[in-house]
């Protein structure tokens, strides 16, 4: 048998630092206590809440009860030789098996533990284990041994592991431990001399676990397992930080901080002053509140769908939902929940629309910072110092997953005591999908108030994740908001929640002639329209489909028109510079007196440009983005006549196996000529309600698939299976870094690397090729060499096409976002 190590640890720790004995944080002994500490705390505070959100049985004493046996067996498994090894000096050694899968094995197949630990559990013994196995979201029927590697002792007879064991035990108040423990071997099968056969031992708790399935798929039980691993996960992240910072147990308590963080709220004088100081900004404090938006607020139910055109005011009407709810929730109506304090999540589709939300609403509010940025006393960077090697998720390798992991830990536990998050929705949806962002933020999502915006613009899965999230939350508030909604999502919505309460926009604006609609064919008619709109001081925004295209109309402008102010807009700009050009062409869009502008855009302008246009020309594109885009034309509250609007058809294709199409799919592009030749066969100018009506009225053969979406939901169908899932579709992009700006990077930190916010503020968006995956790393960044990638912007002039490949050729199957 192997020799005891002297310490079992769960984490690495600095030796330098601690050269005698390690840290208390480090210890396996501390760091069991911590996180079953942190569950016990998150069921007690949380559990409530979810009974009351989700509409579902825990049973107080129950639920505390599993939570604790969650955190103390998740990492049984790491009283192993593989595991601390890794940790004692050899990250490289491979591991016959994962640390949970061996906790799994401890606790169903040895039967002395078993027996002692399952009586006491009841039907929640398999919930548990299955949430304590599911811990690392690498738990499923695709986990398999390392045959390849030798054998492994776990050490059932060592000290600490007795240790933990008695504390477990006194904690769940169960009888003595099984007294007679000793060490045993596991090996990949029988070939090599051992107690346990890993192949073996792996497949038969598959299998056992998946006849134990039937037992818990009603929903009830769905969601009850969901929530138990969700809080499993979120209070290992609490443990591991909150510890890390403390470094020894006299200096933190895990109970005190979870309390304190989410106790944390908004008011009704927070709600009304960030409205007051929005009103000031923008109305000159003469704010009139439209009948529309008041009866979004006064909605009575738990799900609303805000359903209004551009310039209605649905933003405003989302914070006056957040103030009737807060007085609600605070008040005690509609909750059963003593003392609950009011939080919201504020979701929009986009990074650019959320960046956006947030400058506009929450950083001018007036409210204080913490209200959107954390205030924790616990120094969250220093997770990243201390992440754990058995997190090394392989995104692209173990080191990149391992900095994704400790970065999404850091800012996800920044949400737990910031009761105003405005974020984008994949925070919140991506819990459907098991992502680690959304569930380290579980219990920050499930006591909050919900805003989602523009929900048009959520692709398949992510409206999927949006349809289950509201089936298994059934009494969370929600407000869905939308200009426009194919019927048959907005079926979907209504068989999910037959208490979806509708609210239209105002008629007044809604049937106001904005638009005369037109095809953009004959590329001189482009041409002419535009030297037309600029002759008169007006503006142009030209929406196309792909960046190279952006880049090749921004080109032709600056050729054309030499007097004229023309910009360019889209995503292949580093992260600061793309900031201030935002800033740049919606000020110069607004300046007056008017003066002649064109901005050629990419669809970041659909939703993230809040700008009015005099003409619009756009490439066809899905019946949603083509209302979207129309949006941004006539904007003005009170038009004094419609505008025009341009649009053409796209260009042929570029190469051998182009498909022009994308990034969008040639059905969803026939349905919008079918949608725009009915328009335009009007003869008339167009409302927004003739543009959603005209939507609404086009057949859709098939029902949105709520099986599918339900199956895709691996937050509540994984049951005893627990692996991250996908939030939205694929898309055709990758953030590097440029080797030139990393040449000239100042902004390190203590280990020479640079800091993460100067990795975000460099970062830029290119097309996806296979040889990116060749390259270089910092962060969690590739590292783009200069002859491969090309960058051009001046900051000064605000001029430059971005980065693009060296070659200069155009890029294909390209998804600009």
């Amino acid at each position: 048998m192997t020799k005891h190590p002297r310490h079992l640890l769960a984490k690495s720790y600095s030796t330098q630092k601690y050269p005698q004995i390690p840290p208390d944080y480090a210890l396996l002994t501390q760091h069991s206590r911590d996180v079953a500490e942190a569950c016990a705390a998150l069921t007690r505070v949380i559990g409530p809440v979810i009974e009351e959100y989700a509409n579902v049985q825990l049973g107080a004493d129950d639920f505390t009860r599993a939570g604790k046996a969650t955190g103390w067996v998740e990492d049984l498994g790491k009283a192993n030789s593989h595991f601390q090894l890794m940790l004692a000096g050899q990250p490289q050694i491979k591991q016959l098996l994962r640390h949970e899968i061996i906790s799994g094995l401890l606790l169903w197949q040895n039967q002395p533990l078993r027996q002692w630990i399952e009586p006491s559990l009841g039907e929640w013994f398999i919930p548990a284990l299955w949430a304590a196995m599911g811990h690392h979201l690498r738990f499923d029927r695709d986990t398999r041994a390392d045959s390849n590697c030798p054998s492994l002792t776990v050490f059932l007879a060592h000290k600490d592991f007795k240790s933990i064991l008695g504390e477990l035990g006194s904690d769940l108040a169960l009888t003595e431990p099984p007294p007679d423990l000793t060490d045993f071997t596991i090996a990949a099968d029988k070939r090599e001399p051992c107690d346990v056969a890993a192949l073996n031992a792996l497949r038969n708790l598959k299998d056992d676990f998946e006849e134990a399935k039937e037992k818990f798929s009603s929903d009830e039980w769905r969601k009850r397992i969901a929530v138990l691993k969700a809080l499993g996960i979120a209070a290992d992240v609490a443990a591991s930080a909150v510890a890390a910072e403390g470094q020894m147990k006299s200096n933190y308590s895990l109970t005190t901080f979870i309390n304190e963080a989410l106790q944390v709220g908004l008011t009704d004088s927070d709600c009304q002053q960030l409205i007051d100081n929005w009103a000031s900004r923008h109305c000159e404090g003469n704010l009139q509140v439209r009948p529309f938006q008041r009866a979004v607020a006064d909605s009575p139910s738990f799900v609303t769908l805000a359903r209004a055109g551009c310039g209605s005011g649905k933003s405003l009407a989302a914070y006056l939902w957040a103030k009737a709810w807060c007085a609600k929730t605070t008040a005690g109506e509609k909750t059963t929940v003593e003392g609950r304090s009011f939080r919201l999540f504020f979701c929009l589709p986009t990074t650019g629309t959320t960046t956006e939300h947030f400058k506009d609403y929450a950083l001018e509010s007036g409210i204080p910072a913490s209200l959107t940025h954390s205030r924790s006393e616990v120094d969250l960077k220093s997770l990243a110092q201390t992440a754990d090697q058995e997190s090394n998720f392989n995104v692209r390798d173990a080191a990149i997953g391992a900095l994704i992991d400790a970065r999404d830990k850091i800012e996800s536990l920044a949400l737990w005591d910031t009761p105003l998050v405005v974020s984008t929705a994949d925070t919140v949806l991506g819990l459907m999908g098991n992502a680690r962002r959304s569930l380290y933020a579980f219990p920050a999502i499930v006591s909050s108030a919900i805003v989602f915006d523009e929900i048009h613009a959520f692709d398949d899965r992510l409206f999927g994740h949006l349809l289950m999230f509201l089936k298994y939350f059934p009494r969370q508030p929600v407000l869905l908001m939308t200009a426009s909604l194919p019927q048959h999502r907005l079926d979907a919505l209504q068989s999910i929640r037959n208490d979806l309460h509708i609210v239209d926009g105002p008629p007044e604006l809604e049937r106001l002639e904005r638009y005369q609609l037109d095809h953009g064919e004959d590329e001189q008619k482009v041409w002419d329209a535009i030297k037309a709109c600029v002759q008169s001081n007006g503006k142009v925004l030209w929406v196309r489909n792909r960046v190279d295209w952006a880049n090749q109309a921004y080109e032709a402008c600056l050729e054309r028109f030499p007097e004229v102010m023309v910009n360019v807009y889209h995503s292949r700009f580093r992260y600061k510079d793309r900031s201030r050009l935002h800033r740049h062409v919606i000020d110069h869009f607004k300046q007056k007196p008017k003066q002649a502008q064109i901005l050629i855009a990419t669809q970041v302008a659909e939703m993230s440009l809040d700008l009015s246009a005099d003409l619009l020309v756009t490439d066809i594109a899905p019946i949603p983005s083509l209302i979207q885009r129309l949006g941004r034309l006539n904007r003005e509250p009170w038009p004094s006549a419609p505008k025009s609007a341009l649009v053409c058809p796209l260009p042929a294709a570029m190469g051998q196996g182009d498909d022009p199409a994308l990034p969008y799919v040639a059905d969803d592009l026939s349905a919008a000529e079918m949608w725009l030749t009915k328009l335009i066969e009007k003869g008339t100018p167009l409302s927004q309600f003739d543009l959603a009506d005209a939507f609404g009225c086009l057949s859709h053969t098939e029902a949105f698939d709520i099986c599918m979406a339900e199956e895709k939901a691996c937050f509540f169908s994984g049951l005893w299976e627990t692996r991250p899932g996908k939030t939205r579709e694929d898309g055709y992009t990758i953030s590097v870094i440029l080797e030139v700006d990393l040449n000239q990077c100042h902004q390190r930190n203590r280990h020479g690397e640079p800091t993460r916010d100067w990795l975000t503020e460099h970062e830029v968006a290119i097309p996806f090729k296979s040889e990116v995956l060749k390259w270089g790393v910092v962060g969690n960044r590739r590292v783009a060499p200069s002859q491969c990638i090309t960058y051009d912007f001046d900051p000064t002039t605000m001029k430059g096409v971005g980065a693009r490949w060296a070659s200069g050729q155009p890029i294909t199957n390209c998804q600009i976002l």
